[in-house]
């Protein structure tokens, strides 16, 4: 599911993974097991039809290729991992999906997608305050010209330059903190929200299931999770790609030749930078 070509040779293989088709398929499967597992501590599935749905809900043994082709002729995606699904599960498959609507499964496992996506940009996050924080303290005591508008102005030290972006990543590790627990949140009240298709204990039912794969649980939903979530998330990433965008102008008119101040890394014995160019 490619986003962006620049994501696709620039992008982490651990993010991108994440959000493949077969990423999706399989947290879909997750949730799908997770909602079996919720009815049996309720007591509305045995252990023993639990622990066969338990045992086919991953994607070796409900392919995404077998879904593909029953979503081929049923024209609808999580119908046709159910049947997939059932078609693994024998005597078990009565209670696959039990109460719950499309969106139920589809809104949660997107959850399950930010929430891991969301850990992996904490830890890019924690190395990279990391290692230009120790770059600040390298370089505290080197000189450089401090700009305004582009032109000269009073000396500065380039370790305050670094330290000035160490503030800004960190403000936005404190905010991917405060976000997370308002985004990483499914759902799982039905076709309306209203929770009727689960009976009485509906949101029990719900609450085990967000508990048990470690996301949020909504106050009150409609079909869907709400979208504003998904907005507040998106809007972060904006943000940070604002300030990566100028710390790396930053790098890039500061290795100007006429100003040559800073270099990034190069491999001077492999690496090529033009092929016309000597550099």
């Amino acid at each position: 599911m490619p986003l962006c070509p620049l994501d696709y040779r620039y992008g982490r293989d651990t993010v991108k993974d994440i959000w493949t088709d077969l990423g999706r398929h399989s947290r879909q499967l997750e949730v799908e097991r997770a909602l079996i597992w919720a009815h049996k501590e309720l007591g509305k599935v045995s252990e023993e039809d639990y622990n066969a749905i338990a045992a086919i809900s991953n994607p070796k043994s409900v392919t995404k290729e077998r879904v593909e082709e029953i979503e081929n002729e049923t024209r609808h995606d999580i119908m046709a991992l159910t049947k997939a699904m059932a078609e693994q599960a024998g005597d078990a498959g009565w209670c696959i999906h039990l109460g719950a609507t499309s969106n139920d499964i589809v809104d949660t496992a997107v959850a399950l997608q930010i929430r891991d996506s969301i850990d992996q940009q904490t830890e890019i996050l924690c190395t990279l305050m990391s290692t230009i924080a120790d770059l600040a303290e390298r370089e505290r005591d080197t000189v450089c010209i401090g700009r305004t508008h582009g032109q000269a102005a009073v000396p500065i030290t380039f370790g305050l330059k670094v330290a000035v972006w160490v503030d800004e990543f960190r403000r936005h590790l404190i905010r991917l903190q405060e976000l997370t627990p308002r985004v990483c949140v499914g759902k799982f009240l039905g076709a309306v929200g209203t929770g009727a298709a689960q009976g009485e204990n509906a949101r029990e039912l719900q609450a085990n299931i967000m508990t048990h794969l470690g996301l949020g649980c909504p106050l009150v939903t409609t079909q869907v999770v709400g979208r504003d979530r998904y907005i507040e998330w998106v809007s972060w990433m904006a943000n940070v790609a604002t300030s990566v965008e100028k710390v790396l102008q930053e790098i890039r008119n500061l290795q100007r030749t006429e100003i040559a101040e800073v270099y990034e890394y190069f491999d001077v014995e492999k690496q090529v930078g033009s092929s016309t160019m000597a550099h």
